[in-house]
């Protein structure tokens, strides 16, 4: 018994040490176990989330993700719900895309077919023409100021540009009379585009063009009174002639007053202080005479026909501090419509302490053009017909003027009108 144990103590005995390089490992490799054993399964929304955030990452390599290639048509049909022009014409400077689609002239037509030009500013009835732009804070005031930095209201482009004195403007043009000489009563006169520096000889009231005349056509009529019959001749820039109308109506009482309403496709003069207008449709040239509302027709009311909401022909009359609005149907040039009727009394600006005294300037679109006259100053205002919003566009304090309202679109947004 003794002889067999011993060996076997002296063979463990014998058996050489651990390495202290292998007991380190071992040490290692435990406390890794228990680590991996204590650290929790990945939750399935951190699992998403690194699957998107290595998504990313791969996008991020290849480049950015094309963008979707919308045709012409469709900006178009963006642009075209765009509230102002103001809006289409910082568009236009985002991208040449942009800016071609928005220079196309049919495009524009079509925005301009949508809108009525805003009321940019005053042209002054004297021989002395300046142009007072609409100034601040009107939300037009920067469309005036470029309007009044790149159109040339001296009219250097027409020949003796000082001989030539302020008349009437419509749709961006204006027109200008000269006398031929001292002895004759007769008169020269000339069409202009201020902002692109175009003119066509003519003459005493310009008229909306024709259904079937092209955008840069113009026609201009002038009417003479001998004593009761009213005639009119009709120069077209079409084929570049002066034409008679047949027709010829007369007026018993009354002359016609120098300012000119447009509505609906038909001038209107007022007849002195009588309760009836005279009308020519500028589309059959035929005059007719149509009934006013019952009104105290005094010399110190103004009055003016304009386009009202709905497709009704409006009628307007400024009392004391208010204008007093009547509108009827608008049917067969009023021929068969309903009566006047009063719709609408809208207050006028006031301010403590200052008595104004009103008068109308003209129309533009559908604009009304007004005045304001006190003892300090003159003011313009505007009365939106659709909305019945009286907005001041300018005041001047020193060198008070008169005007007749000048509207158009902004340059990046006007075509050639002449």
């Amino acid at each position: 018994m003794a002889s067999t144990s011993a060996p076997r103590r002296s063979a463990r005995a014998l058996r050489p040490p651990p390495c202290l390089a292998d007991s380190a490992m071992a040490s290692t490799s435990a406390r890794r176990r228990t680590a991996r054993a204590r650290r929790s399964l990945p939750q399935p929304a951190d699992r998403a989330a690194a699957s998107t955030s290595a998504r990313a990452r791969r996008r991020s390599a290849r480049g950015p993700a094309a963008q979707p290639v919308l045709p012409d048509e469709i900006w178009e049909e963006i642009f075209l719900r765009l509230d102002a022009a103001a809006d289409l014409a910082r568009a236009s400077a985002a991208c040449s895309s942009f800016r071609r689609i928005v220079s196309e002239p049919r495009f524009l037509r079509r925005f301009r077919s949508l809108r009525s030009p805003a009321v940019l500013g005053f042209i002054t009835s004297s021989i002395y023409r300046r142009f007072f732009p609409v100034g601040p804070p009107h939300r037009s005031a920067p469309e005036a100021r470029a309007l009044e930095q790149a159109a040339d209201f001296t009219f250097s482009f027409v020949p003796d540009p000082i001989s030539w004195r302020f008349l009437h403007a419509r749709d961006g043009r204006v027109l200008l009379p000269r006398h031929i000489s001292i002895k004759i009563r007769f008169e020269d006169f000339v069409v202009c585009d201020p902002l692109h520096r175009r003119r066509a000889a003519c003459v005493p009231v310009l008229a909306p063009a024709g259904e079937n005349d092209g955008e840069e056509s113009f026609r201009v009529i002038c009417t003479v009174l001998f004593k009761d019959k009213v005639m009119a001749f009709v120069f077209s820039s079409c084929n570049q002639t002066w034409r008679g109308i047949i027709t010829t109506i007369c007026l018993p009482d009354g002359d016609i007053e120098y300012m000119t309403d447009h509505a609906y496709g038909c001038l209107y003069w007022m007849v002195g202080l009588m309760g009836y207008s005279l009308m020519l449709d500028t589309s059959e040239m035929r005059f007719s005479i149509i009934d006013l509302p019952p009104h105290n027709f005094d010399s110190e009311n103004m009055r003016a026909i304009v386009e009202a909401a709905d497709g009704r022909l409006g009628f307007l009359t400024i009392g004391d501090g208010t204008i007093d609005l009547y509108c009827k149907n608008w049917q067969s040039n009023c021929v068969g419509a309903q009566e006047w009727l009063h719709d609408k009394l809208i207050p006028l600006p006031k301010d403590f302490g200052i008595t104004y005294h009103w008068e109308t300037e003209g129309t533009a679109g559908h604009y009304l053009a007004l005045v304001a006259e006190s003892s300090r100053k003159i003011e313009h205002f505007v009365l939106d017909i659709k909305t019945l919003l009286v907005e001041n566009l300018c005041t001047s304090k020193n060198g008070a003027f008169f005007g007749f309202p000048y509207a158009r679109f902004p340059p990046p947004l006007a075509l050639p009108s002449i």
